[in-house]
């Protein structure tokens, strides 16, 4: 049997590489999916494998679909970036805390507030192109949790926003490095204040997909979260994608609305995120301030 946390992730990529592999497109016709991202500060992590048609009857926990998976990854693919000055192929590697646990990423580029980034995916007769721009970093003034009934409530406060730009709210285990979109997690700011709930993007129990709002409370967990200003085209690929998964009802369902994707000649996403991370605890009534 699959973990919960892994097969939570497995659902995910599962719903990418059948959903947004399919858009408007034949379910037969095979592309390549995309799923990268480079942070302010950070390295690339490139992932790649391509599309796969699933039915409603497929079972996330059914551990033949690791089969799956290892058989749709792309393992020797070439990921070229150029940064307005300087081209790198990225490093292929294996890391089992990622899914697909195969990346392609680099110590020679991090990414900076303002560059663009342009990524070129090429395997067999595969092609696919990209660019993204990392805006200005996104920040919590603070963050509190507030439990009842052994569920907490996650709410991030900031006081520095946008109006109309595009965010998104994302959340790990610390125990993980994948981050997970959390549901309702991307918004135009309406104000420049503004409370926001940071909903639970992880399955702790195994039990379902349902939409989750509150975390569980629990003392053997710590939770990161990513807050992320973002470009348009990757705002309405989060935003979706959320849709999608809030819509569906089920992930494997035979009917699908689409998914936009910011991929040329592929789907899935290429997304520069100005990011600030945060580390919270779900044991108790906490408040975080944050000196920004």
């Amino acid at each position: 049997m699959v973990n919960s946390n892994y097969s939570h992730i497995i659902c995910i990529l599962l719903l990418s590489l059948c959903l947004i592999g399919c858009g408007h497109e034949d379910l037969d016709h095979t592309k390549m999916v995309v799923e990268g991202w480079i942070d302010a500060g950070k390295h690339p992590i490139v992932m790649l494998h391509t599309s796969y048609s699933l039915d409603a009857s497929s079972d996330p926990n059914n551990t033949q679909l690791l089969d799956v998976l290892e058989e749709h990854m792309v393992l020797f693919g070439k990921v070229v970036l150029f940064d307005g000055e300087d081209s790198v192929i990225l490093t292929g590697r294996v890391d089992t805390n990622y899914l697909p646990p195969y990346i392609y990423t680099t110590t020679k580029m991090r990414g900076e507030v303002g560059k663009s980034y342009s990524l070129h995916a090429t395997y067999k007769n595969f092609s696919a192109k990209s660019k993204t721009i990392i805006p200005e970093k996104a920040i919590f003034d603070s963050i509190r949790t507030n439990i009842n009934n052994r569920k907490v409530n996650v709410i991030g406060y900031a006081n520095q926003l946008e109006i109309g730009e595009p965010y998104i709210i994302m959340a790990r285990t610390t125990n993980d490095k994948q981050y997970k979109i959390c549901p309702m997690g991307a918004f135009r700011a309406s104000q420049k204040q503004l409370k926001l709930t940071i909903n639970n993007p992880i399955n702790f129990t195994g039990e379902g997909m349902m939409l989750q709002t509150l975390f569980p409370q629990t003392d053997s967990i710590d939770i990161a979260i990513k807050f992320a200003k973002v470009g348009e085209a990757e705002y309405l690929f989060w935003d979706s994608y959320i849709a999608q998964n809030l819509t569906q009802g089920l992930f494997f369902m035979e009917t699908h609305s689409n998914i936009i994707s910011n991929i040329q000649d592929g789907n899935g996403y290429w997304c520069g995120m100005g990011a600030s991370e945060y580390t919270i605890t779900l044991s108790q009534d906490s408040v975080y301030t944050f000196d920004n």
